[in-house]
This record gives C-alpha cells, sequence and structure tokens, in this order.
C-alpha cells in the first residue's frame, strides 16, 4: 500500500492565511472583550445610531465622550454588597469602557442619547458634505 503525503509547509501557510481573512471580514475590525457591553451600530442614512446592552446602569454612571471619529462609552455597572458572596457571577460588574469607531464624521453639537430598559441609545447626525 502506498502512502501519498498531503500538505505542505506551503499549503498550510495559506490555509492558515486563508482562515485569518475569513476571521477578519466575519469580526469586520470590531474588537470587544468578553466582559464589554455589546453593541450595535446602525446607518439611517442621514445619522448613525448606536444601540448598546447595559443592564444594571444608571444614566447618571455613562459617559460618552467624542473624540474624532470614536466614540468612548464608559460607565459603572452595579457592584455586589458588602459581605454578599458570589456562588457564581456570570454578569460582569464594576467599571467599563468601550470605543466605537464611527465610519463617518457627525455633528457633535447635534449627538443625543438616552438610556431605556438596559439599552443605551446614542443618536448621531452625519456631518452634511457642505460643512
Amino acid at each position: 500500500m502506498d502512502l501519498e503525503r498531503f500538505g505542505t509547509a506551503a499549503d498550510l501557510d495559506e490555509l492558515i492565511a486563508i482562515r485569518d481573512r475569513i476571521e477578519s471580514l466575519v469580526t469586520r475590525d470590531v474588537h470587544i472583550d468578553d466582559l464589554g457591553p455589546k453593541a450595535d451600530l446602525l446607518d439611517f442614512g442621514d445619522a448613525l445610531q448606536l444601540r448598546m446592552e447595559v443592564p444594571g446602569v444608571d444614566q447618571a454612571d455613562v459617559e460618552l465622550a467624542l473624540q474624532g471619529r470614536d466614540l468612548l462609552v464608559a460607565g459603572l455597572r452595579e457592584t455586589l454588597e458588602d459581605g454578599v458572596e458570589a456562588v457564581f457571577c456570570e454578569r460582569p460588574n464594576g467599571p467599563f469602557q468601550r470605543t466605537v469607531h464611527l465610519p463617518v464624521d457627525v455633528e457633535r453639537e447635534a449627538v443625543s442619547a438616552h438610556l431605556r430598559d438596559g439599552v443605551l441609545v446614542v443618536h448621531l447626525p452625519k456631518q452634511r458634505p457642505d460643512a
């Protein structure tokens, strides 16, 4: 019985390159950690809208900062009370921070946000080309 050898180092390198390319297409350059809040960035034509899950966070505990095309969202999730020991803990608590890169410039003065039912909604009107 003859054994044929399949695959070479070059084939392996090509497969790794393909895997890396697929991974970059799937993630679309969005990098978050497992503890960061999950978010969607939606394009409504004349405005962008960021929807971010922040359960257990009061509006007073959320801060937004816009620096160029980077929107920084930071806040503080509820923490465990003193004297309480978690049997298991799946919901992250404590401070969080997430930066979202916006694909276009926005009208800084017209940005608005509200928090309802654990979802932070940030309305980001796009900057008009003539501005």
